[in-house]
């Protein structure tokens, strides 16, 4: 499934009833002549003013979705400033893995108040970021449209993302695997290294590199997988918080075994060159849930 695809079944949950707010379009992000931009700026100060000051429920306005397709020249961080959201909430309700996703010609949904999108019945999760916002229960109802947490996702207003998710989204998180290298192929479409006339998706980046040089976790994390698995050939796979895997592939031997505890830093193995490679170097993959995203925007420094 596409990202937009996900994206609008999400916010087709997410907004219920009242799904057909989720399809008015924000033409634009020009605040001189675009009355819907300045109506959603004056909601979000609303918003803010009664959640963070105990207000009444009744007046925060309505949650309300605007489509709109990114522009030549926008960047996550000018479509955050233009619409007065922070980066919890566009991160959150659009399912992004960082900001460098946002892309010329893509949808976006742009809620007209700060939060963020949580799954529902689940109870214990809703009330721990209540209580460390500050935020009443009464106003996830009333957005909600319900007396409960019984609803498949729900919208936090003035929610936040915890600082592990923050750190994954702005690319802090993972670590280098490997502390010498050169990156050989990156993210992306590219041609087939054994037919040049044929185009392939590549999920991962390539790190040149010695056989037998230090494979090391990128994050903490417990070991999912370790085998032989088609062309990746020798494969360790970690699964680390909120849904994230990183992969290292082609290794000559691995050291660790399925259900490891593994901290960052970690040695887990050493580079070679199995599977489908035309020479030795270590592929790396990170995905979150079944989605492969660009690693070269998660490494950090060590």
């Amino acid at each position: 499934m596409t990202v937009i695809a996900a994206m609008t079944i999400t916010v087709m949950a997410w907004t219920g009833t009242y799904a057909s707010a989720a399809a008015e379009r924000l033409g634009s992000l020009d605040l001189r002549s675009n009355g819907n931009l300045k109506q959603l700026r004056k909601d979000v100060r609303t918003a803010i003013y009664v959640v963070k000051s105990g207000r009444t429920e009744s007046e925060l306005p309505e949650l309300r979705f605007y489509q709109y397709t990114v522009k030549k020249g926008d960047s996550f961080w000018t479509i955050l400033s233009k619409s007065s959201l922070d980066m919890d909430t566009i991160m959150s309700v659009n399912n992004l893995s960082s900001p460098s996703e946002i892309k010329p010609g893509m949808t976006i949904y742009l809620p007209n108040m700060r939060g963020v999108i949580i799954k529902g019945r689940d109870e214990k999760s809703a009330m721990k970021i209540l209580e460390h916002e500050r935020i009443a229960a009464r106003f996830v109802h009333r957005i909600n449209k319900k007396a409960d947490f019984d609803k498949e996702y729900l919208f936090v207003p003035c929610g936040k993302i915890s600082g592990v998710e923050r750190s994954l989204f702005l690319g802090t998180a993972f670590i280098n695997p490997l502390s010498a290298g050169r990156r050989s192929s990156g993210f992306g479409t590219r041609r087939d290294p054994f037919d040049r006339n044929r185009l392939q998706f590549h999920s991962g980046i390539d790190i040149a590199c010695a056989i037998n040089s230090r494979i090391l976790a990128a994050r903490d994390g417990r070991v999912v997988f370790t085998g032989y698995r088609g062309g990746y050939g020798n494969l360790v796979i970690i699964r680390h918080e909120h849904g994230y895997e990183s992969y290292y592939g082609h290794l000559s031997r691995y050291t660790v075994k399925t259900g490891d505890a593994v901290g960052k830093n970690t040695l887990i193995g050493y580079s070679g060159n199995t599977g489908r490679t035309t020479g030795p170097h270590l592929h790396f993959e990170v995905r979150k849930g079944t989605r492969p995203i660009n690693p070269g925007v998660l490494i950090g420094r060590k």
